[in-house]
C-alpha cells in the first residue's frame, strides 16, 4: 500500500520514541488536571438537566468529535440514560426525525464552529429541546447559542506536530465521563441496576451469575441407589 505522502522514514532510537510516548501521555494528563481545576457549576447543571430528561440524550458531532460522541452516548446508555448518537450531517437527510421535544442535545465541537452542528441548533430550539455545548472555544457560535456550556479548552494538542486532535479529544471524552458519573448519582443508580444493562460478558457474569444459575437441582439431580452396580 502506498501512502498519500512521501515516506521519509527515520531510524530513531528507542529512547527517543519512548520519551515521545511518555510526553504525549503527560501532556494529556496535564490538560485533564487543568480542566479539573477550572470546571464550575455549569457541569453540575448539565448533569441535572440530563438526569431530569424525559426523552433521550442526543449526542452529536463530526470528525474526531463524532467518534468521541459515539463513545459518550454508549457510556450514558450503559448507565441507564437512554442515549444515541446523531450524525450531524446525516441529521439533515432524515435523521432529525429521531429527535423529540423531550430530548436533550449534547453537541461536541472543539472549535465550536462546525457548520453541520451549528445548523442543528435552530431545530432543537424550535421543538424546545435544550442543548449542552462541549467546546474548547467559549466564544464560539455553539457556545453562545447553546443553553449550557462545558468548556473543554486545551492549551495545545499532545502529538509531535501539535495538530492532531489528542489532548482535546481526551478531554472531551473525560468530560462526558464526568457528567455521566454525576448523572449516575442523581439517578440513584445501584450495582443491581447497572447489572441489568450488562447481562452479557464477564461483567454480566460477575454481577448477575449465581450458583443457582448453574447447579443442578430437584429432578435434574441424577439419583442412584447405593446398592446399584457400576
Amino acid at each position: 500500500m502506498s501512502l498519500p505522502y512521501e515516506r521519509k522514514e527515520k531510524n530513531l532510537p528507542d529512547s527517543l520514541l519512548l520519551a515521545t510516548a511518555k510526553g504525549i501521555l503527560a501532556k494529556e494528563a496535564e490538560e485533564l488536571e487543568k480542566a479539573a481545576e477550572k470546571i464550575d457549576a455549569d457541569v453540575v447543571e448539565a448533569a441535572r438537566v440530563i438526569s431530569r430528561c424525559k426523552g433521550r440524550l442526543v449526542v452529536s458531532g463530526l470528525g474526531k468529535s463524532g467518534h468521541v460522541g459515539r463513545k459518550t452516548a454508549a457510556t450514558f446508555a450503559s448507565l441507564g440514560v437512554p442515549a444515541f448518537f446523531l450524525h450531524s450531517a446525516e441529521a439533515w437527510h432524515g435523521d432529525l426525525g429521531m429527535v423529540c421535544r423531550e430530548d436533550v442535545g449534547y453537541f461536541i465541537s472543539n472549535s465550536g464552529e462546525t457548520k453541520e452542528l451549528i445548523d442543528l441548533l435552530p431545530h432543537f430550539k424550535r421543538i424546545g429541546a435544550p442543548v449542552i455545548a462541549v467546546t474548547g472555544n467559549p466564544e464560539s457560535t455553539l457556545a453562545k447559542d447553546a443553553d449550557f456550556l462545558l468548556n473543554t479548552h486545551v492549551e495545545a494538542e499532545a502529538d509531535p506536530l501539535g495538530l492532531a486532535p489528542t489532548s482535546s479529544t481526551t478531554l472531551q471524552m473525560a468530560m462526558g465521563d464526568a457528567v455521566a458519573g454525576m448523572t449516575t448519582l442523581l439517578l440513584g443508580l445501584e450495582k443491581e441496576d447497572f447489572a441489568r444493562f450488562h447481562p452479557g460478558g464477564s461483567l454480566g457474569k460477575k454481577l448477575l451469575l449465581r450458583v443457582g444459575n448453574l447447579m443442578a437441582k430437584d429432578a435434574e439431580l441424577p439419583v442412584v441407589s447405593d446398592s446399584a452396580l457400576v
